[in-house]
């Protein structure tokens, strides 16, 4: 009799949710979300800092870019480099968010796609601003730095559309 019970109680969420959606006035779009593309290939690192107008330091080397296409997409990318090519990539980017030192991490707020986790990082600071590309799209762009050592900066980028 319960295996009745749980067949009856789907029947009836299948017919109060079809009538539910024909009562609406307009055509219901379901669309399913792609999966995030993650890659290092020269194509996606082009595609992403052309979106965030993004310049990146000629000695710098991208780990990983990841793309995920919602109603805006997202891009985030993990770049090491020098403290100078931090420097100029910031320069060259037209970022000049102020950066906050970071006392604790929250791996939902603080979230990395490569090189080693920001907990083990004896200094992070953060900024984020808000950005208008020369296409007229406006983005919020958020830079995490992870000083490691002296002469390595680990960079976490993120581009989210608005």
């Amino acid at each position: 009799m319960p295996r009745v019970a749980k067949l009856s109680n789907r029947m009836f969420a299948t017919v109060i949710i079809g009538l539910s959606v024909a009562g609406c006035t307009g055509p219901v779009v379901v669309r399913e979300q792609e999966p995030p593309i993650s890659s290092a290939s020269p194509e996606l690192v082009a595609e992403a800092t052309e979106f965030g107008d993004w310049s990146l330091p000629p000695e710098g080397e991208v780990l990983l870019v990841r793309k995920q296409a919602l109603d805006d997409p997202t891009y985030n990318l993990v770049v090491e480099t020098s403290p100078t090519g931090l420097a100029w990539m910031l320069e060259q980017s037209k970022y000049s968010a102020p950066f906050e030192k970071r006392y604790s991490i929250d791996p939902d707020l603080d979230a990395v796609i490569a090189g080693p986790s920001l907990e083990t990082s004896p200094n992070v600071v953060k900024a984020q601003d808000l950005f208008v590309s020369k296409e007229g799209d406006s983005m919020i762009r958020d830079v995490i730095v992870d000083e490691r050592t002296a002469e390595l900066r680990i960079v976490h980028l993120e581009f989210r559309g608005q």
